[in-house]
């Protein structure tokens, strides 16, 4: 007897405990507001004081995609780019997304790892921190109670969530959740799933040295995109301050990137100007600063970027294509300088020829040297790779049957150089193929250099070798006025100048 009750009220025992269990479950039921949030991305903002504007649902749109895969949840999809206004709370909606999806991920026991990229790792770190204020917040915890953060990792620029609290296995993963980096500078990048581009240009003084630019983009091609983990997504977002910068050349649709631009002012049918968010920015006070001033507003508040007078060439007007074999005029423009040092400027050879209207760009040199005989050597080699002079295995040259005109610039020192390149080409190597025809050094601003052969560049009447890299060329002359140097400048417009020009009327008599 004393078996059969202990064995009934252990029976007893093990159902109320199963009762309770099934009681404590039952009572267990979300909120209805928790579980909209949840889902509703516009709600969660709502519930954190961040009431999304029209212009912000746009975004939301964007961002969310409803495709998920092995690495991300409801936002997998192609790499986004989102021009937008300046002061439009970008950052802040950006901040609000990445805590919504952490907390998605983290239920669904999804390991999200988030790279943020700004201009530089200071900058990256603000908004990194400002998610970890979110996270931490009363309002976020209520919705998604599974996650905090990690007292392992605590610095601003590299952290995660307890990933044990969470119940997301982590074994043998490099397992974090927001890594900081910058474009500018050396970067170190870490594999990622999500990689978010925010404020990358802070001014445009900050993205004027095209150094910078090109800078940034070697970071973002060479280091960034590498570590992206297969079916992860990129999203940028940004203003515009540079007619060449990311957004121009990096996060475009030829790179398949998908492009929203939104502009702060748009008109109505009847033409009355309409503010893109009137609750913070009147039509009235957006109107003042345009007429403040309107190339900055073109830029920053309506992602249109435009030339202004002082600007370069657009990168649009250089054409590359195949040069002739034959060539009515062939030419040789030399800009000179006599240092060695990364302050110096460059001597730079640039090889053309004229068919009818239209000059050939065929080739050209940039080089550091201090004596003349240094250069004549180069300019002779450049001869000799096209054919234009000859030489021997003992490596002296020797007159072709293709005339060249040479046209130095000559101004002070520059002087001796055509001293000696008379001498030596023409006394010591007999190279008379070769002419020789000064140009007297550029008077006026910097941007009167130009405008002799701006008309050609819009007629499309220059033409660049396309077997050739001109990149340096081009970069000056699309950024001249802003970059540090225009030696590549000065040798084409020297080269042009001498090719396009004609010679005195001759009066022929019958």
């Amino acid at each position: 007897m004393a078996g059969s009750s202990i064995s009934q009220a252990k029976l007893r025992s093990a159902k109320n405990a199963a009762k309770a269990i099934v009681k404590k479950a039952v009572e267990v039921e979300l909120p209805e507001h928790v579980v909209k949030a949840r889902k509703n991305f516009a709600y969660f903002c709502e519930l954190m004081g961040k009431k999304p504007a029209r212009h912000m649902r746009e975004w939301h749109k964007v961002f969310l995609t409803g495709q998920s895969n092995e690495h991300l949840l409801d936002i997998a999809g192609p790499d986004t780019c989102l021009l937008s206004p300046r002061g439009s709370a970008k950052s802040t909606v950006l901040g609000l997304l990445l805590g919504w999806l952490i907390g998605r991920h983290a239920l669904s026991k999804k390991l999200l790892r988030i790279l943020y990229v700004s201009y530089n790792v200071d900058v990256a770190r603000n908004k990194s921190a400002a998610i970890k204020n979110l996270i931490c917040s009363k309002e976020y915890q209520e919705i998604f109670p599974c996650v905090r953060l990690s007292k392992m990792r605590t610095s601003d620029e590299l952290w995660s969530i307890d990933w044990d609290f969470a119940e997301i296995d982590v074994r043998g993963e490099d397992a974090f959740t927001v890594a900081c980096a910058g474009l500018k500078g050396t970067i170190t990048s870490k594999r990622s799933s999500l990689i978010v581009v925010d404020d990358a240009i802070k001014s445009a003084a900050s993205i004027a040295n095209p150094d910078i630019r090109r800078e940034m983009e070697t970071n973002w091609t060479n280091v960034i995109v590498p570590t992206m983990f297969q079916g992860a997504r990129a999203i940028a977002l940004g203003t515009r301050f540079h007619f060449d910068d990311l957004f121009a050349t990096i996060f475009t649709e030829k790179k398949g990137w998908k492009c929203i631009t939104q502009s702060a002012l748009h008109y109505d049918d009847d033409g009355r100007p309409k503010s893109y968010w009137p609750e913070m920015w009147s039509a009235k006070y957006l109107l003042k600063l345009q007429s403040d001033d309107r190339v900055a507003f073109s830029y920053q508040y309506l992602n249109q970027p435009v030339r202004s007078r002082e600007l370069g060439i657009s990168p649009e007007l250089f054409v590359k294509g195949e040069v002739p074999d034959t060539y009515d005029v062939v030419g040789v423009g030399i800009d000179l300088s006599a240092g060695m040092t990364e302050r110096n400027d460059w001597t730079v050879f640039t090889l053309a020829g004229r068919v009818d209207d239209k000059v050939y760009v065929i080739d050209y040199r940039r080089m550091r040297s201090m004596g003349n005989i240094d250069k004549i050597e180069a300019l002779c080699e450049l001869l000799v790779e096209w054919n234009l002079l000859e030489t021997n295995d003992e490596g002296q040259y020797f007159k072709s049957m293709s005339p060249v005109v040479i046209w130095p610039e000559v101004v002070a020192y520059q002087k001796s150089f055509e001293g000696d390149m008379k001498r030596i080409l023409f006394n010591d190597w007999q190279l008379y193929n070769l002419s020789i025809s000064p140009v007297k050094g550029f008077r006026g601003d910097k941007l009167a250099r130009l405008r002799g052969i701006m008309g050609l560049f819009e007629h499309k009447k220059i033409i660049f070798n396309k077997y050739r890299d001109f990149s340096c060329m081009v970069d000056e002359i699309v950024n001249f006025g802003h970059s540090p140097h225009d030696d590549c400048a000065d040798s084409l417009n020297i080269v042009v100048q001498g090719l396009m020009k004609r010679g005195s009327a001759q009066i022929e008599w019958n």
